[in-house]
């Protein structure tokens, strides 16, 4: 309950953040706007009822979500105010999981009635089924990570190198857009951002 009920805080959030979004665009350009979403960063929220994480030989985990809520909630820091819904086929085809540079994220979890945890990782190879509602991503823990976004760095603290084969209720917390392999880069990568439903080069070059 205790992670229900936060999703559905965040999402109150987001929506009104969209709805004040909606509001001080009516007054702005698209230049403008542009100009707000490259220099705000997002995150991104997916739910589900039940998991699991299983090891593989390469030490690396099979992370299954079952019960999935059908589509990922986006909202940005300040300033932009920019927030939303994708259906989860649309985010994940639009997110970069790039096996040489993969999104960090928080794996939110709940491991019964009174006991909560949380796992950071690495996201590679999603695969959602629309029939069944359920995500599997291959996901590395990490002892060393960090956050593009403001938002998690106060979760941090709850992390924990322990991996649970099974838990209840779970909330995954992706960071921002990572920098997206460009042949316009002497680095090869350059930094991207999330515009509407995909990840688009933007911010200039930067390193991996």
């Amino acid at each position: 309950m205790k992670w229900i009920v936060s999703i559905s805080i965040l999402c109150c959030l987001a929506w009104i953040g969209a709805v004040s979004g909606a509001e001080t665009s009516a007054n702005q350009t698209g230049a403008a706007e542009a100009i707000l979403n490259e220099t705000s960063t997002h995150i991104f929220l997916q739910e589900g009822t039940n998991g699991s994480f299983v090891k593989d030989v390469s030490g690396n985990y099979t992370l299954t979500i079952t019960g999935v809520i059908p589509y990922t909630v986006y909202f940005s820091d300040r300033p932009a105010r920019d927030a939303g819904f994708a259906e989860m086929k649309q985010f994940l085809d639009g997110f970069s999981f790039d096996p040489k540079n993969p999104p960090n994220a928080a794996v939110m979890i709940e491991e019964g009635a009174e006991e909560n945890d949380m796992v950071v990782v690495e996201l590679t190879s999603p695969q959602y089924d629309e029939t069944s509602h359920k995500l599997t991503y291959t996901a590395k823990r990490l002892d060393d990570y960090a956050f593009k976004s403001e938002w998690p760095k106060d979760l941090l603290s709850r992390a924990d190198n322990a991996i649970p084969e099974t838990f209840g209720k779970v909330l995954i917390v992706i960071d921002d857009c990572p920098c997206l392999f460009s042949e316009e880069c002497d680095s090869d990568w350059h930094g991207s951002c999330w515009h509407q439903y995909f990840c688009k080069l933007c911010g200039g070059c930067c390193g991996v």
